[in-house]
């Protein structure tokens, strides 16, 4: 996530760049503080130690409507979907956001159209790692009824070394649903707010309901998060990446 920060402040630093002999300075100036404020935040919200007791997972309501699961040839998906940088290469994040910059310079001479997106994600990096330390809710794989239906899986090396993991303690909220919300909500109202055409904006939020519906689904199905995770993940990423959007057209 680092990594990630560094490249959207990387981008948004340039957007300043272009607009150094303009008005906009000064708000381009507070666009960055504000991004790198979120990778300074995100920093400290990796410092919470996990210090959790519960070594099981016991999902109640919403989350025991569905059988546990455990499909590992999901995580490319959901990596996919929901993470903006990967070891093995650039993901759909990433490339929405380069998307909205080709997008906002060659349409609305406004390189920096993308600069809310960053933040957004920025902002809700912060909040949910901060969430996920201090809830410390297991992850599905550790309950009992996870054990009973896959009890290979369970007893595997693999597994067992699994939850040694802190990461193990760190289900509730996704992260990946929330950074993907936060990314394609964003950069949805922003286009549909510089756009006089009712089919685009359309386009543009079902776009993002689907693609942060499918980043969900993905992490349920893959077996790591419960549905409760995922939802208020999407909450999350769908309430900051509007929100933020909404102040930062205010102030331009």
């Amino acid at each position: 996530m680092i990594t990630t920060l560094s490249l959207l402040l990387l981008m948004a630093a340039n957007a300043t760049e272009e607009s150094t002999d303009t008005d906009m300075n000064t708000s381009r100036v507070i666009d960055l503080s504000i991004i790198t404020v979120g990778a300074v935040g995100y920093w400290a919200a990796n410092q919470i130690v996990i210090q959790s007791n519960t070594e099981r997972s016991n999902p109640t309501g919403i989350d025991a409507w569905i059988e546990p699961q455990w499909h590992p040839e999901w995580q490319w998906s959901s990596d996919f979907l929901g993470v903006p940088y990967a070891h093995y290469g650039f993901n759909l994040p990433v490339l929405t956001v380069a998307a909205a910059t080709l997008w906002g310079g060659t349409t609305q001479s406004d390189w920096g159209v993308a600069i809310p997106v960053a933040q957004a994600i920025a902002i809700t990096g912060t909040i949910t790692e901060a969430t996920k330390r201090i809830v410390e809710r297991p992850r599905p794989y550790t309950s009992d009824a996870f054990e009973a239906k896959y009890s290979d899986v369970y007893n595997s090396d693999d597994m067992i070394a699994l939850r040694t993991d802190t990461d193990t303690f760190k289900s509730f909220p996704s992260g990946h649903t929330s950074n993907a919300a936060a990314t394609y909500f964003s950069t949805a109202a922003i286009i549909a707010k510089r756009s006089d055409d009712r089919t685009t904006d359309v386009l543009a939020y079902g776009t993002a309901s689907v693609l942060t519906g499918l980043t969900g689904y993905s992490r349920v199905r893959y077996g790591k998060h419960h549905i409760t995770d995922t939802l208020v993940g999407a909450a999350i990423g769908t309430g900051i990446g509007l929100g933020v959007t909404y102040l930062y057209e205010r102030w331009h």
